[in-house]
């Protein structure tokens, strides 16, 4: 994997856990967080708060696209305090699991749902923060290596199909 040893990773795209963990495998206690309900927008602001409450610890966050939208200002904190904090957004271009919840309960697609055109990178960038953007699954290793070590905070986006 790719995780660096001593890396806190929360995590906020249930959806993606498995790919997540074939690239950044749980390194032990205390170095995994996620939610126990089904609220979304924990994940930005709680990997600032770990950064905060751990000094000099890489801190990761894997966010859906939707997830992140709900508290991208937390970003801004992360500039302003120069954390390492690293967060990927993966962007599957909507609220997947609002739709997947209503294919369940046998409802019909729900109405704003679908968040196209947004561009985490530039908005990283914007709010002080450093970014990229991957779409190709080739270039994923290599674009986590520089996220992962980036000196301050980085957002990398990954493109996949919704």
């Amino acid at each position: 994997g790719e995780r660096p040893a001593g890396c806190v990773l929360v995590e906020e795209a249930p959806g993606t856990r498995p790919v997540m963990c074939e690239h950044l495998p749980n390194l032990g206690p205390e170095t995994f967080y996620t939610t126990a309900s089904g609220a979304l927008g924990h994940g930005v602001p709680a990997a600032v708060g770990i950064a905060l409450g751990r000094p000099g610890t890489r801190v990761v966050a894997v966010v859906g696209d939707g997830s992140a939208m709900y508290a991208i200002q937390a970003l801004w904190s992360a500039a302003r305090l120069r954390l390492p904090v690293t967060v990927i957004v993966v962007n599957n271009g909507r609220y997947a699991t609002v739709d997947a919840f209503a294919e369940r309960f046998g409802m019909a697609k729900p109405v704003g749902t679908a968040l196209d055109g947004l561009d985490f990178a530039a908005l990283a960038t914007a709010q002080g923060c450093a970014g990229g953007r991957v779409d190709d699954p080739a270039a994923l290793v290599p674009a986590l290596r520089t996220a992962l070590t980036a000196s301050g905070p980085y957002v990398l986006e990954v493109v996949v199909d919704g």
